[in-house]
């Protein structure tokens, strides 16, 4: 409220116009709200600065405060003034809250909710007060007195009258606020907020100043103005000034951690960026990984438009050998190397990517001048063309064959899973067909290899379900006496029947089970001999042996283990050979061989003729016995000479040698091979391969010839 009430209220020189007392009151009126729009505008962006909002509302009041002085100070009518006045103090009595509510955020009270609630109560009870009685809070009549005469010669009108009840309690609570902003400013002098603490307290001064002002004139009893409600002014300027500053300040703090945020999204953007290159490319040669191939390819077999394509999967031929002769450095150099030439090659707006290891992938669109077949080869061609060349790798030069398998898209793949398998079963079938060379995907190529995964799952399986069977083909020597037999493995599958070993072997080779089937075949088969009749006591029983059993370092071990369970005589058994065992390393088969002959067991060398095996392999190895393959024996006629049979008989009977010889079926070529002096036969025309029972019982019927030949 004004002071108007307490006789100060100051008038103009000339009542027909305003004052310049009242000039001040409205300037300072105007600041106050300008001040107030702009800080709730500050305060209630975004909802952060509650502070400034809270400033924003003292500042509007304190304008219409300012603004009801002036109106008061302008009036000539005392009923006009004393609405003014109970107007003016229901405004003062939100002012007080709202100051609660802007010092206690500006001090940062942890309770100023409660402060806040506290003054609302008190000042609220003022407030009806206020407006519900006669008079109001103050006065309960005002009366016009006589003008003030300022010093500067303006005259104002001056308005007195009779105290309220209520007048010493609404001066109490006013104190009181003030007593507690002082207590609020000395905990922010304690706290050590300086920059807080000066202007409000620079404002205590002048508000304070401008009180005892107000009460000495107004005990000297003098009529005059005081500048109480001017120092609210102060109020506006020092708290809006520090408000703008803290504004300013955490803009500023805004806008370095915006600056900062950018710089970081920008190193986080570059960092993912690198990130996602590392993750979708090949570190070493720069191209698109299988990642990025898996991805593109999926992109493009979704697309409703998506044209004739190939996808190719190449393999360079014997890399292995590269990277173990020269290092993995030089095999690194010669990928790069590849890399270049392949891009150079390749069509335009084709994805060629690593694979993984030595193996590339590249995906193109195929011409339409030719079928996709040819016109598939014919670009697979021109790009195999451009490795042919020698690589100059460091002080070598290394030259390369190339293997590629080819799958047409989008044919019969529905899928990225299915288009690679593809290009990868046509990459194997070149590889199994002697390597550089490229091959197109087949229908029967995937029914080829569904049949072999199949084989594989079944081969895990099949020794825990007993599902191997052994039947024996009989050895007769040239006076039809049984000399032997041969174990030969079968896989009676459960759903698919009886399977021939030359189609599961290989897969047990590749797979690694053929050493735990190799073993079980060891075991049955010397169980087998050991139920033999005496009779047949010097008749031997013949068992393969893969290369891949031979190859391994504790092959000498398994086998003595493995007949040492059935406790038969190793003196009886014969372990046959093929010649591709003799590629690997033929010192470790030949000492393999002389530790097993030690012990009693004889070898034979299986399939003589068809492979590798030298005449300079035979001496080397302890051999006993030479089997002749059948492609030699199916031409033999007794009136008809045959070369290269009888040298390689003359030759084995010269290293004292056993001979044996596979695939007879007619009378003639017994005839021929007798004549030949072949020691022994073995073939359909002696009996087929039998089961175990089936075995006995011809044993049975071949014994009793004997012994009716020999009465």
């Amino acid at each position: 409220m004004t002071h108007a009430q307490q006789g100060w209220l100051p008038s103009g020189v000339d009542e027909e116009r305003m004052t310049l007392y009242v000039s001040s009151q409205l300037v300072a009126c105007g600041i106050c709200f300008f001040a107030g729009v702009h800080a709730m505008l500050a305060g209630s962006s975004g909802g952060r600065e509650p502070a400034n909002m809270a400033f924003g509302c003292l500042s509007v009041l304190l304008a219409g405060y300012l603004a009801l002085t002036a109106s008061i100070y302008q009036t000539d009518t005392v009923a006009l003034a004393q609405s003014l006045i109970r107007c003016q103090l229901a405004v003062a009595c939100a002012i007080y809250p709202a100051a609660v509510w802007f010092i206690g955020l500006y001090a940062g009270l942890l309770r100023w909710r409660s402060w806040l609630a506290l003054a609302g109560a008190v000042f609220g009870a003022l407030l009806i007060i206020d407006l519900f009685s006669p008079g109001g809070v103050i006065y309960d009549t005002v009366v016009k007195g006589h003008a003030i005469v300022l010093p500067w010669g303006e005259r104002v009108p001056d308005y007195v009258g009779v105290r309220s009840r209520w007048f010493g309690v609404y001066f109490l609570a006013k104190d009181a606020i003030y007593v507690w902003a002082i207590g609020c400013c000395v905990a922010l002098w304690r706290r050590g907020s300086r920059e807080r603490a000066w202007p409000f307290t620079l404002y205590l001064l002048v508000q304070g100043a401008a009180a005892i002002h107000s009460d000495v004139i107004n005990r000297d009893g003098e009529p005059t103005v005081t500048y109480e409600a001017l120092a609210f002014l102060a109020l506006v300027l020092l708290m809006g000034d520090r408000l703008r500053r803290d504004l300013q300040h955490r803009t500023e703090a805004l806008a370095r951690n915006l600056d900062d945020l950018c710089t970081e999204t920008l190193r986080r953007q570059n960092v993912e960026a690198d990130l996602r290159h590392l993750a979708y490319h090949d570190q070493l040669t720069g191209l698109p990984n299988r990642l990025h191939l898996y991805e593109h390819l999926h992109e493009q077999l979704a697309s409703a438009t998506f044209p004739d394509s190939a996808l190719v999967m190449f393999d360079l031929d014997h890399f292995r050998t590269i990277n173990e002769a020269l290092g993995h450095d030089a095999g690194d150099l010669l990928l790069k190397a590849v890399t270049g030439r392949m891009l150079a090659a390749v069509p335009a707006d084709s994805l060629l990517a690593r694979h993984g290891g030595d193996e590339f992938a590249l995906l193109f669109m195929l011409p339409a001048d030719l079928p996709p077949s040819e016109s598939a080869h014919r670009i697979v061609r021109e790009i195999t063309h451009r490795l042919v060349a020698p690589f100059g790798i460091g002080a070598h030069d290394l030259a390369i064959g190339v293997s590629a398998g080819i799958a047409l898209l989008p044919g019969m793949a529905g899928d990225v899973d299915s288009a690679l398998r593809q290009a990868t079963v046509a990459l194997h079938r070149a590889k199994a067909g002697g390597r550089n060379a490229a091959i197109v995907f087949e229908s029967t190529m995937q029914a080829e290899a569904d049949r072999r995964l199949l084989l594989e799952k079944g081969l895990r399986v099949a020794l825990e379900r007993n599902e191997f069977e052994l039947h024996y083909q009989p050895q007769l020597d040239r006076y039809d006496r049984f000399v032997g037999a041969e174990a030969l493995l079968r896989w009676r599958h459960p759903e698919h029947g009886l399977i021939a070993p030359g189609e599961f072997i290989p897969i047990a080779e590749e797979s690694g089970l053929i050493h735990a089937i190799g073993i079980e075949v060891m075991r049955r088969a010397c169980m087998e001999r050991e139920s033999w009749p005496a009779a047949c006591a010097d008749a031997r029983i013949s068992i393969n042996v893969s290369p891949w059993q031979l190859f391994s370092p504790d092959f000498v071990r398994t086998v003595h283990d493995a007949v040492g369970t059935t406790h038969a005589d190793p003196r009886r058994i014969t372990i046959e050979i093929t010649e591709n065992a003799l590629l690997h390393d033929l010192e470790d088969v030949a000492y393999k061989m002389r530790e097993l002959a030690t012990l009693g067991f004889h070898f034979s060398l299986d399939d003589f003729g068809s492979g590798y095996a030298s005449l300079g392999n035979l001496k080397k190895l302890p051999l006993h016995e030479l089997k002749i393959d059948r492609v030699f024996v199916e031409g033999l006629q007794p009136d008809t000479r045959d070369p290269f049979t009888e040298s390689i008989i003359a030759i084995a009977h010269e290293q004292h040698l056993h001979v044996v010889a596979e695939g007879v079926e007619t009378n003639p070529q017994r005839e021929a091979l007798a004549a030949l002096g072949c020691d022994a036969i073995q073939g359909f025309l002696i009996s087929r391969p039998l089961p175990a029972a089936e075995f006995h019982r011809w044993l049975e019927r071949q014994l009793a010839q004997q012994c009716v030949a020999s009465d």
